[in-house]
C-alpha cells in the first residue's frame, strides 16, 4: 500500500492547472491559502475589474453640464460554517457588499435594493475572515453613482442615472458596457485617458427590462420580450429571440443563471391588465389597488442549443426549478441549491414586488428610506415576497422565517472567530 501523500506535495504543474480553473478571485485567494507551497505555485490575482473608477459624465443641467461619477461594484456572497461548526437550524446567509478604492474594504449593502445599509445591525462584525468560513460568490452588479463636490459619493441614493449597467468581460482592456437608461438601451466606453465615458443609444423606439452577460454575449429584453444576443466585443446581433408568451404583453422580466444556464424569469401582468400599467415616462409599472391586491403569476424560461443551423438556441418554458430556488430583483438576481439552507424546499422564486402605487405619485411622497434602526423596509411593507412555482402562492417572505434567515438579519456566528489563520 502506497504511504499518504501530503496535498502541499502536488506537482507545481499541477497546483497551477487547478487554479486556472478556479471561477472567482475568492476562489483562488482560497486556493493559495491552503498551505505555502500552494501560494508559491499560484500569483496573487488582480482585483477585476479595477473599481471603483471615476469618470466624467454629462447631465442635463445647464449649470454644471459635466459632473464627477463613480463605477462602483457590488458582490453577492454566500457565507457559511465549517461543517464540524455548523449551526443545527442556519448553516448559510447571503450577504451583499460593495467593494471600495480600498483593498479589502467593503459597505454592507441591502440585499433587496442597491443602498447602501445606514443603520448596521449590532451584532455585524467589523471584520470577517474569509478563512474561517466557506465563501461562494454569487453574482456581481455594478452601478453609477453621483460624487460631491468633496468627492464623495451619496452613500444612500440610488443609482439615479441607469436602471441597470453590465461591463464587458474584457472591461480591464476594452472598457466597454451596456446600460438600461429611461428604459433605452445603450452602449458606453470608457476612454481612460480624459476619464470621460461616450454613451451610444442602441435603441430608443423599445423599453428594455434587463441585461446580463453570458457566454461572451450581452443580452437583453424588453418590455414586450424580445430577447437579444449580442456580441459583446463588436456589439453585433447574433440572438434574436420573438416574444415567448402568446401575446406581446408589458411584463417584468429578469435574466437569472443557474447551473451553466441562462434563464428568463417573467413576472405575467396579464393576468390583472386592469390594475397594472407601465409608465414610459417614469419607467415603471404602475398601481392603483394595493399591493395584496394585485394578482401574482411568474413564468420561467431556459436557454437550450435548437439543433437547428440558422438559430443554434431557443427558448422554452420550464415548470419545476427542482432543488433550485431563484432571487430577482431589478439590479440583482441569482440562483441557490436550498439544500444548503436547513428547512428551505425548492422550486420557488423570492422576489422584490417593485410595483409603485399610484397614490404615492399623486400626493408627492418620497419612497421610503430603505433601512433604518427597526430593520429593513422592504420587509416590514411585504415587498419581498416569495412565489412557489408548484401551487402558484405568492406571500411575504416574513412569513418563510427558514428563506428569511438567509438574507436578514445576518447570524450571531458570523462574528465568529477561530482565532488567527494564515492568508
Amino acid at each position: 500500500m502506497a504511504p499518504c501523500r501530503s496535498w502541499s506535495e502536488l506537482p507545481k504543474e499541477l497546483i497551477s492547472y487547478i487554479a486556472k480553473c478556479l471561477d472567482t478571485r475568492t476562489d483562488v485567494l482560497h486556493f493559495r491559502a491552503v498551505c505555502c507551497s500552494w501560494r508559491a505555485s499560484v500569483p496573487l490575482p488582480p482585483k477585476s475589474p479595477k473599481l471603483p473608477m471615476h469618470f466624467s459624465l454629462p447631465v442635463n443641467d445647464p449649470r454644471k453640464p459635466i459632473v464627477s461619477a463613480v463605477i462602483s461594484q457590488t458582490v453577492v456572497y454566500r457565507i457559511a460554517q465549517p461543517g464540524f461548526h455548523a449551526h443545527p437550524n442556519r448553516k448559510s446567509c447571503f450577504i451583499r457588499v460593495e467593494e471600495t478604492e480600498q483593498e479589502n474594504k467593503f459597505r454592507l449593502v441591502n440585499p433587496f435594493s442597491e443602498r447602501l445599509i445606514k443603520h448596521m445591525p449590532a451584532n455585524f462584525p467589523k471584520e470577517i475572515n474569509h478563512l474561517n468560513f466557506r465563501v461562494e460568490e454569487l453574482t456581481k452588479g455594478f452601478s453609477i453613482r453621483l460624487l460631491k463636490d468633496d468627492g464623495s459619493s451619496d452613500l444612500h441614493d440610488n443609482n439615479f442615472w441607469t436602471r441597470k449597467l453590465k461591463l464587458a468581460s474584457d472591461f480591464d482592456s476594452s472598457y466597454k458596457a451596456i446600460s438600461i437608461s429611461s428604459g433605452q438601451l445603450r452602449r458606453a466606453r470608457l476612454d481612460t485617458y480624459t476619464a470621460d465615458i461616450h454613451w451610444c443609444s442602441l435603441d430608443t423606439e423599445v423599453h428594455y427590462r434587463d441585461i446580463t452577460n453570458f457566454d461572451g454575449k450581452f443580452f437583453m429584453v424588453n418590455i414586450y420580450g424580445v430577447i437579444l444576443g449580442m456580441d459583446e466585443s463588436f456589439y453585433t446581433l447574433d440572438e434574436v429571440h420573438t416574444s415567448l408568451e402568446q401575446k406581446d404583453w408589458e411584463c417584468e422580466r429578469y435574466f437569472v443563471e443557474s447551473c451553466g444556464h441562462l434563464y428568463l424569469v417573467v413576472r405575467d401582468f396579464l393576468i390583472c391588465p386592469t390594475l397594472v400599467q407601465y409608465n414610459y415616462t417614469l419607467d415603471a409599472f404602475m398601481t392603483e389597488a394595493k399591493d395584496a391586491n394585485v394578482p401574482v403569476k411568474f413564468k420561467v424560461y431556459k436557454r437550450i442549443p435548437s439543433g437547428d443551423q440558422r438559430s443554434r438556441f431557443c427558448w422554452v418554458e420550464v415548470n419545476d426549478l427542482g432543488d433550485r430556488a431563484f432571487f430577482v430583483s431589478t439590479d440583482c438576481s441569482f440562483s441557490f441549491l436550498t439544500k444548503d439552507y436547513t428547512g428551505c424546499g425548492g422550486n420557488c422564486i423570492i422576489y422584490v414586488d417593485e410595483i409603485d402605487n399610484v397614490e404615492r405619485l399623486r400626493k408627492f411622497e418620497p419612497i421610503e428610506a430603505d433601512n433604518d434602526k427597526e430593520g429593513l423596509k422592504q420587509l416590514k411593507n411585504g415587498k419581498v415576497r416569495l412565489y412557489n412555482l408548484a401551487d402558484q402562492s405568492s406571500a411575504p417572505l416574513a412569513l418563510f422565517p427558514h428563506y428569511l434567515d438567509m438574507f436578514w438579519p445576518p447570524p450571531t456566528w458570523l462574528k465568529w472567530d477561530q482565532g488567527p489563520s494564515s492568508a
